[in-house]
């Protein structure tokens, strides 16, 4: 493995049409203007790099139902090992896996905003087979916007050549700094200390569901996209091919989940919680309640979607949160959600189903949902309560 500085700094020609940046100008238009500076762009120093874009695979996506579970086994067996990188879908899996990583610093200890956020981005990658370095410019591409429209920054970036599978990275880098802001003079003339922003390693609620079975599973999804299974973990065990991958498209949404969550987490109200992405929000459940299992219903999330395959619901990749919370605390996270116009789903309590993680659909009525699909549209939907 070794550092590939023509891969980032070299000017494109993808599908005979030459890109306007290198990938180091698009990654860089996303970092702190201090270490943004500190990036060159040496342009014409390596040859241009010439490439075609890979098509997704042609196919009928067919799934059996009745083997849910077994979708759900493969899918955390898949997943205990590094990801390969979907390079049929490179701006969808550049996004996703970005919303990943940001998702799972909600769960840290700290006090932090979503413009906070630092990441380091590290692709490790075959540059030799047609596709992959258009692949690879696309996902640079993504990345940068998405991240420049979250508010969060790029700390890093980093490209290895490597005879493996390509693969994508992000995490939140660890900080420990203080607000520059200056304070203003009323809070300065009481002493008032500017605000400390700290992200720390530990979590703040654990990633298993306790064994309470009045708690209550919400799902809340933070793009408001619609389902599709092209570029997912279900996809590439089960063979399937033909879906278009989900659209995730409005970082607005995202930044208003992120800051409602992150206020329940410091609060110390959800109980438990795992991030809802690679594998979909079956995967999600098998880990949260792993422990103690669970009957997932989703009546309220295909109502409100109007979307009847229930496989879509389970295993699209749609960045979002399961959380677990008390029946105590449900009407004040109901409050919350609401007042922020968040869009979120109760599927369920941990417990029954023989210690077993299941999914179904209660057919019942789900009027708000309804409404809310005929109001929003297809891609918008209004939460529960």
């Amino acid at each position: 493995m070794k550092e590939n500085s023509s891969a980032l700094y070299s000017e494109y020609i993808i599908d005979g049409v030459r890109m306007d940046e290198s990938p180091a100008q698009m990654l860089r238009e996303c970092m702190p203007p201090d270490i943004a500076g500190k990036v060159s762009i040496r342009k014409g120093e390596f040859a241009p790099v010439i490439d075609e874009s890979r098509d997704p695979s042609p196919g009928i996506s067919r799934y059996d139902r009745t083997e849910m579970a077994e979708y759900m086994r493969r899918s955390l067996e898949f997943l205990e090992k590094p990801r390969p990188f979907e390079l049929s879908f490179p701006a969808f899996f550049t996004k996703m896996k970005i919303a990943s990583a940001i998702i799972d610093g909600l769960w840290k200890e700290g006090h932090f905003r979503l413009e906070d956020i630092r990441l380091d981005a590290k692709w490790d990658w075959d540059s030799m087979p047609v596709g992959n370095m258009a692949a690879f410019h696309a996902s640079a591409e993504a990345a940068g916007e998405y991240i420049y429209d979250l508010g969060a920054s790029l700390e890093h970036f980093s490209f290895r050549e490597d005879g493996g599978p390509c693969r994508v990275d992000f995490h939140v880098c660890g900080t420990s700094v203080s607000n520059t802001e200056p304070i203003p003079e009323e809070d300065a003339a009481f002493g008032q200390d500017k605000e400390e922003i700290w992200i720390s390693d530990r979590r703040k609620c654990p990633d298993t569901a306790s064994d309470d079975p009045k708690s209550w599973l919400i799902y809340i999804p933070f793009d408001t996209c619609a389902h599709r299974l092209g570029g997912s973990v279900l996809e590439r065990i089960a063979g399937c091919p033909g879906d278009t991958a989900p659209e995730i498209r409005d970082p607005d949404y995202f930044m208003d989940c992120h800051e409602v969550v992150r206020e329940l987490v410091e609060d110390g109200i959800i109980m438990s919680a795992v991030t809802v992405s690679d594998g979909g929000l079956m995967t999600a459940a098998g880990r949260l309640c792993a422990g103690t299992g669970a009957d997932i219903d989703v009546s309220g999330i295909a109502s409100s979607y109007m979307e009847n395959d229930m496989m879509k619901i389970l295993f699209a990749e749609i960045p979002g949160v399961l959380i677990q919370i008390s029946d105590s605390d449900y009407d004040y996270t109901d409050a919350q959600l609401i007042l922020q116009d968040i869009a979120y789903y109760p599927v369920g309590h941990p417990g029954g189903s023989n210690g077993k993680v299941t999914a179904g659909h209660g057919n019942r009525s789900d009027v708000a949902g309804i409404l809310a699909s005929l109001i929003y549209g297809q891609d918008s939907s209004e939460g529960e309560d």
